[in-house]
């Protein structure tokens, strides 16, 4: 009964925190409904091509690289998913949101549970964390799905390290989630891959460094079984990273943004507002962004630090207590005071929301929660009584958040809506990743060439087209020409909706027909272009996943031999 209590109440209170989501006719705020569209996308490329696409092919925009600057991995994960028997995109993609409350429950769960807390003691840090203000807003009100995965994914990729680290040799199902969370952390968001993986290796590094015990945690032999699942599962992201990492300084949304959006920014970011006891929005014009970090938890944590200090004032865990609360304290100054970000190097500050960084409080201030309790445990009977102290402050949590989903405004969504592939709505949105160093041509009357999606095969168009040489043409293509081998036409420009301008034929030099020009048939290519990053992403790609593949045969080989003994 104790199990099934442990296991049915976590179930039950993830059950009514996505209750909302099960309705498949309900659109949720934010982007919800376009990342919807794009894993129906990829689900029509895999379809067709037995592969994921880097492009999104719309009547509005053609070879346009969503999916290699965008949470390609979860993207083709949550699309595969979809095309199985009895699955359809909305419930893969709802099924994912589920996977997230259950990675971020259980990969805390466990944390603590490594660290030496009770059942029941290790529920806290879990609850901490899925009932947060600014976890839900991330679902409900932003409907950030990319940000949210690598979110939830933090925990258990932590907590599956640990337990890989800790082992005496390698085992299945610790190497498998460790694979699985880090492979879908590196696949998803890219700010919060940036920055999630500094604020983790920042604070490992001063765990190391300043608690002897953590040491010795570091044995080559551990090392090299944690390096031997990490590294390939991270690297298995590489077909559409590496790429990123070369391009991304070209596209639009990278010479746009500089810092950050100041109008989302200075009301959500504020002391008084991050720290609030209400779950209302903070910030103007947009209801349903409640932001507030769990403040109540914060006081006891405070609390707790001069309680626990005063009869526990040396050890291990009081300098990882320590740590957290610095590190945490370290976020906390960047997200409120916009000009410390300002200085960091630009990676760092291309955030586009300083609220962003509530993620990374909230997982230091749940790892400070984790911490206290397990000095608490090891404390007097007076201190173990105290611990207590913490429930009214999950009750209260818990009460919130179940208020703060079902308050959600959930607007029809219309499958003819959702699923139409002209869907412009969706499709002319963002036009964020396409080329901008080339120049802008505008005003001439030009002629238009529009490719069609239906026309691209395998990621490939091949047409005829008579025009003049050297005529200048719009066109509807969304890549440029670092990702884009183009034969037949030659780019030279681009619109003011960012596609590509092109000038017809071999002799591109003229740039512009001359009316007595005899028309010619050319034969126009577009093809994904081959290029140095492209091929060597997807060459690491498939071989981290023949190596994780090899992998977890031979630990399913190793289990196999030791039961048949």
């Amino acid at each position: 009964m104790r199990a099934a209590l442990l296991v049915g109440a976590p179930a039950l209170l993830i059950g009514v925190l996505v209750w909302p989501m099960l309705f498949t006719s309900s659109g949720i705020g934010g982007d919800w409904e376009h990342h919807l569209w794009y894993v129906w996308q990829q689900s029509l490329a895999v379809h067709r091509n037995l592969a994921p696409s880097l492009f999104l092919n719309t009547p509005y925009s053609v070879f346009y690289p969503h999916y290699l600057f965008y949470g390609a991995t979860i993207n083709a994960l949550t699309a595969a998913l979809s095309l199985l028997p009895a699955s359809t995109p909305t419930t893969a993609y709802v099924g994912t949101y589920i996977l997230s409350f259950a990675a971020a429950y259980g990969g805390w769960y466990w944390a603590a549970r490594i660290a030496g807390l009770g059942r029941i003691a290790a529920q806290a840090p879990a609850l901490v964390y899925i009932t947060s203000t600014c976890y839900l807003t991330l679902i409900y009100g932003e409907g950030d799905w990319p940000a949210l995965l690598a979110s939830s994914m933090m925990p258990l990729m932590v907590a599956a390290g640990l337990s890989v680290l800790r082992a005496k040799q390698a085992s299945v199902l610790p190497s498998l989630a460790l694979a699985g969370s880090t492979i879908i952390f590196f696949g998803s968001h890219n700010i919060t891959i940036l920055w999630g993986s500094t604020v983790l290796a920042a604070t490992g590094l001063l765990v190391v460094v300043c608690v002897p015990e953590a040491r010795r945690l570091l044995e080559v032999r551990s090392l090299i079984r944690f390096a031997s699942v990490f590294l390939p599962a991270a690297l298995v992201n590489s077909w559409f990273l590496l790429p990123t990492i070369a391009y991304a300084s070209h596209t639009k949304i990278a010479s746009e943004i500089k810092y950050l959006d100041q109008h989302y920014t200075i009301g959500a970011t504020s002391f008084d507002q991050a720290f609030s006891l209400s779950r209302a929005t903070s910030v103007a014009g947009t209801p349903d962004y409640a932001l507030a970090l769990p403040t109540l938890v914060i006081a006891w944590v405070l609390v707790s630090l001069v309680v626990v200090l005063w009869s526990v004032r040396r050890g291990s865990w009081v300098r990882v207590l320590l740590i957290f609360c610095a590190v945490t304290a370290a976020i906390v100054a960047t997200m409120t005071r916009g000009e410390i970000l300002s200085v960091l190097p630009e990676p760092y500050t291309i955030l586009q929301f300083g609220y962003r960084l509530d993620a990374y409080i909230l997982l230091g201030v749940t790892a400070a929660v984790l911490a206290t309790l397990v000095l608490i445990r090891a404390g007097s009977q007076r201190l173990r009584l105290y611990g207590w102290t913490i429930v009214p402050a999950l009750i209260v949590s818990v009460i919130g958040a179940v208020q703060q989903v079902n308050a959600y405004q959930r607007t029809p969504l219309p499958r003819s809506v959702t699923f139409s592939p002209g869907a412009e709505v969706f499709a002319k949105t963002y036009n964020d990743y396409t080329y901008a160093p080339l120049p802008l041509i505008y005003g001439k009357p030009l002629p238009r060439l529009e490719v069609a999606p239906a026309a691209i095969r395998d990621n490939r168009f091949s047409g005829s087209i008579r025009m003049r040489p050297g005529q200048l043409v719009y066109t509807n293509i969304g890549g440029g020409p670092d990702l884009l081998h183009i034969t037949g036409a030659e780019v030279v420009g681009r619109d003011p909706s960012y596609h590509l301008v092109l000038a017809m034929g071999p002799n591109t030099a003229i740039r512009s027909a001359h009316p007595t020009t005899a028309l010619a048939t050319e034969h126009l290519t577009i093809a994904p272009a081959e290029t140095l990053p492209v091929v060597l992403g997807r060459l690491l790609s498939l071989g981290s996943i023949i190596v994780l593949a090899g992998e977890l045969a031979w630990l399913l080989t190793r289990r196999l031999r030791k039961k048949a003994r």
